[in-house]
């Protein structure tokens, strides 16, 4: 009211004495009616809607149904809570008030869950609707992009005539054509599919405000992209770079396009075609530089020639042919006026503070060019890192056994080592040999020789130098150079990073190359040739380990830990469990550990190192199974400072620090047989496979026994022990088979003691009494006769005669004390 010219001139026109002029009326307009200070209640608001909605109603007394749109509330709302709580206490008071008749309907680019803000309106706005991509392109379809039922045909038919044309364009990259794209073409035209993949793609990486994402935003640039080629020729089509003119004014006010690149892109375009089609291309290099080139989010759309044409062709019928022919032409012409610099086969926008990075970035070029030495220890390093990552995924498992095995790489001229146990690859590259050297090596190594060789052919040397010399130069660059704190800087810097990553690529590609190209050889010249130097490698270490472990297949079985187990519980068929039901003495393994060890003994670390390295390889399990079934079958004796241990006490944890030495005599199963009925009836019961372990025990027992067999006088003299000192004198089997020989005797002396320990049990306390009785009868004339027979008994040791002598003199003492 206050601004209103029409308003004023109205009113003077009615009363002219109202004012001086129109000027003087809007003054008096605020005077008389000055501006509101106080905020609007609730009950105005709800009074003023519904003189409005009366006025809309056809129905006197009657408010008809009314929709309110609040667009865009989430920017509206922002993270300001007071004007959430505003939004939610109109929309409770209005819903309240007019009930049914009245309908919210909020929009944002967020859904309500989106804010902290919005997600307190959840209460006021319970049906959610969320709006997809695919929405959005149904939308911009139907209502720009809509088209004459009479028209499709002829379009389609003109675009099946184009389809080469269209198919070409950016078919290397990650937005080329699909298989889908076909359905699209007609619906979408004038825009083709892969541009508006590349708008997508372009939007998504330079819009942070998300502004680029609204509906509203994505009908205008399309409506302003076909606006001029509306009443073209059938066949013309939206150019890539259209977008650059429709999003400038933003980028420019975000500082993401540059003042003096875009007045230097506008400046080339003079109004004739060369000067229209420079600004353009510079136009659409921009564009391009500003996606991602990281190597998971890179696309593959580089700002090279064919790029270009693909991008910039609007006449499809006439085709991008002559496009591409123009266009070389031009962008030397950019280079050669510093607009543009070349990077490889790409074009990038030059400014003042890129030339200066440039200039930087071609001095340590150069330099880094002409260093051999630093190029070629940076050559062995990226092959050495490729090489590594392309071997690592093989797996190194041989045999049943699945006995982990390791590569051992080797870089370099001399020849790798052949005693660590590991597969020996030999690489070489053919900047330092011939592939006919390594190709003789092979042969002179022979056909037992367990080193895999492996070339690298030399190629695309000149290119594989400037990558390594560019990603140098660019690294230094942008290691020491400071960018200026400012977009022209921060663009310069990341330019420059873009030409590392770049540089990267290119290098990593030809490596690859030649990596996957390389020549793998055995031993004795055999060329592997399986198509990928992983997969060649791979076969030739197969081979390699069966030359490594000539003998690995003896002990290559998957159940040597179930025979460590099973022996250590007296399983006499342990071996069973690696399918060999002989004799333990003629299974492989345990045959090669027998002759291994000697009577002088080997430690049980010796053992395993000898047998799990050299020409065996063999699993720990297989070694320590024989181990035990040897000691269990008495081939092998096994001691711990020097005290004899048995089957049972020898547990994985301890193989390596006993010694286990050579059994010179065999022990058959008649012996074992022989042994454990001796030691059941010396009431030690054992079970096949503790014979060995019992025998020291028993020979104690005897021992102890002889020794309860006799005593001082009258006992009898303790029985000779020799045979038992001479058992317990040896060991192994030469004790088992002695034990056996001697078994009858021991047992009949056993017999014989066990009833003169009885005997002695019985009569020694009867000899005590007596000796009690006499001393006790000194003064009566019986000791006269009885102490000559007791001396006598004494001295002979007859205490055990039959019958029993002490009991007579015993009685004769007490009838002589009972009638003194």
């Amino acid at each position: 009211m206050y601004a209103s010219r029409v308003l004023a001139e109205s009113l003077l026109a009615v009363c002219p004495d109202y004012a001086r002029d129109q000027i003087d009326a809007r003054s008096i307009f605020r005077t008389q009616y000055p501006p509101a200070q106080t905020e609007i209640s609730n009950d105005e608001m709800l009074r003023t809607m519904e003189d409005v909605l009366r006025l809309q109603s056809n129905t006197p007394g009657k408010l008809p149904y009314t929709l309110i749109v609040c667009d865009e509330l989430q920017q509206f709302i922002g993270q300001d809570s007071n004007r959430t709580f505003e939004v939610q206490t109109v929309v409770e008071t209005c819903c309240s008030h007019f009930g049914t008749r009245l309908l919210f309907v909020a929009t944002g680019q967020a859904s309500v869950t989106g804010t902290p803000q919005l997600q307190k309106l959840q209460g006021r706005f319970t049906n959610q609707v969320m709006l997809s991509d695919a929405d959005v392109e149904q939308v911009v379809r139907k209502v720009v992009l809509s088209k004459k039922s009479s028209e499709i045909d002829p379009l389609q038919a003109v675009l099946t005539a184009a389809s080469g044309e269209i198919d070409r364009h950016l078919a290397a990259t990650r937005i080329g054509p699909r298989s889908d794209d076909s359905k699209n073409l007609v619906p979408d035209y004038p825009l083709l599919p892969v541009r508006s993949r590349f708008w997508e793609l372009f939007l998504r990486n330079v819009d942070s405000s998300g502004t680029t994402g609204q509906l509203r935003t994505q009908l205008r640039i399309t409506h302003e992209a076909i606006k001029d080629i509306a009443y073209k020729p059938l066949g013309t089509v939206v150019a890539g770079d259209v977008i650059y003119k429709q999003l400038k004014v933003n980028m420019l006010q975000s500082s993401m396009l540059l003042r003096d690149v875009d007045t230097q892109i506008t400046q080339l375009d003079d109004n004739t075609p060369g000067g229209e089609l420079s600004a353009r291309l510079c136009a659409m290099i921009f564009l391009i530089g500003k996606l991602p080139v990281e190597t998971l989010r890179d696309t593959g759309i580089r700002s090279d020639i064919d790029t270009l044409a693909d991008l910039l062709v609007e006449d499809l019928m006439t085709g991008s042919a002559p496009l591409r022919q123009r266009i070389p032409g031009l962008l030397q012409k950019l280079v050669d006026d510093r607009i543009l610099m070349q990077v490889g086969d790409e074009y990038r926008i030059q400014t003042r503070e890129g030339k200066e990075w440039e200039a930087e970035y071609h001095r340590r070029y150069e330099r880094a060019l002409a260093d051999d030495i630093r190029l070629t220890g940076e050559r062995t390093t990226e092959f050495q890192r490729v090489v590594k990552a392309t071997l690592k995924g093989i797996p190194l498992l041989q045999g049943q056994s699945k006995i982990p095995r390791k590569l051992d790489l080797h870089f370099g001229l001399d020849y790798p080592a052949g005693d660590t146990g590991m597969v020996p690859l030999w690489v070489r590259d053919g900047w330092s040999v011939t592939e006919k050297t390594v190709r003789e090596d092979a042969q002179r190594m022979g056909v037992k020789s367990p080193i895999v060789f492996v070339f690298l052919p030399k190629q695309d040397t000149d290119a594989f130098k400037d990558a390594l010399a560019s990603y140098d130069a660019a690294s230094e660059t942008v290691t020491t150079r400071v960018a200026a704190n400012t977009v022209e800087g921060q663009e310069a810097k990341l330019s420059m990073q873009s030409r590392i990553q770049m540089a990267q690529n290119k290098r990593d590609t030809l490596i690859e190359s030649i990596v996957q190209n390389a020549r793998v050889y055995q031993g004795g010249g055999n060329d592997v040739d399986l198509g990928t130097l992983q997969a060649s490698v791979k076969a030739a270490i197969n081979d390699a380990l069966i030359r490594l472990f000539p003998n690995f297949s003896l002990g290559d079985h998957p159940a040597w830990g179930t025979v460590v187990k099973q022996v250590r519980e007296g399983n006499a068929n342990a071996l069973m469990a690696v399918a060999h039901n002989g004799n333990v003495e003629d299974q492989a393994v345990c045959k090669e550990i027998r002759n291994y060890v000697d009577t002088l003994g080997k430690k049980g670390s010796d053992i395993r190192k000898h047998f799990m390295g050299g020409s065996y390889g063999w699993p720990q399990d297989a070694v320590d199974g024989a181990l035990l079934c040897l000691v269990a079958g008495g081939f092998l004796s096994a001691k711990k400072s020097s005290v004899p241990v048995g089957v049972k006490d020898i547990t994985t944890q301890l193989i390596g620090v006993i010694e286990f030495y050579k059994e010179g005599i065999t022990v058959t199963a008649a012996h074992r047989i022989g042994i454990r009925v001796l030691l059941t009836k010396l009431g030690f019961p054992v079970k096949q496979g503790e014979e060995v372990a019992s025998i020291p025990r028993v020979l104690s027992m005897l021992r102890e026994s002889a020794a309860a067999a006799g005593g001082d006088a009258p006992l009898p003299e303790t029985p000779s022990i020799a045979i038992i000192e001479r058992l317990q004198a040896l060991s192994g089997n030469e004790q088992i088979v002695a034990v056996y020989e001697q078994r009858d005797e021991l047992y009949a002396n056993f017999k014989v003691w066990k009833d003169r320990h009885e005997q002695i049990a019985q009569r020694l306390p009867d000899w005590n009494k007596l000796q009690r009785f006499l001393a006790h009868a000194r003064s009566l004339p019986i000791a006269l006769q009885v102490e000559p027979q007791v001396e006598a008994i004494r001295n002979g040791r007859h205490l055990l005669f039959n019958p029993d002598p002490v009991l007579p003199l015993m009685n004769d003492l007490r009838t002589a004390g009972a009638n003194a």
